[in-house]
């Protein structure tokens, strides 16, 4: 895996009508940035750590993941009433409907493409069959 991310690198998710653009993977700046704003935000709400699961904690994550990572959007659902593409800005971004499964789609897509990549297996066996550990 290469040490940097290309900023300008991006991924279709379509649903065959609309194509939102998501970054490729969130960079080192734009994580913490992400981060840092979903902490203030629930310290601002002076969330405590509780058993319980904080839907509404999740449900900011979600918007701001997609806040960070939609970069660019098209197709007919994202034009005015003049016919002109909608802005891809933060403020049109939380103001789209969860309930659309595109916007599903990107949010399961966001989450794959920023999951940690799983460690190599120490005990897997090489390909000449022999195992890490000699035996």
């Amino acid at each position: 895996m290469p040490m940097f991310i290309d900023p300008n690198a991006r991924v279709p998710v379509t649903d065959g009508r609309n194509t939102i653009y998501v970054r490729a993977r969130m960079d080192a700046q734009t994580r913490g940035l992400y981060l840092n704003e979903l902490h203030r935000l629930r310290m601002k709400k002076d969330v405590k750590e509780t058993e319980e699961f904080d839907y509404a904690a999740a449900g900011t994550a979600q918007v701001l993941l997609r806040v960070y990572n939609i970069v660019a959007w098209e197709g007919p659902d994202f034009l005015d009433a003049r016919g002109m593409l909608v802005p891809c800005t933060r403020e049109n971004i939380m103001q789209m409907d969860p309930l659309t499964p595109l916007y599903e789609l990107v949010g399961e897509r966001i989450t794959e493409l920023n999951r940690r990549p799983e460690p190599p297996d120490p005990n897997a066996s090489t390909p000449s069959g022999d195992t890490s550990a000699g035996a």
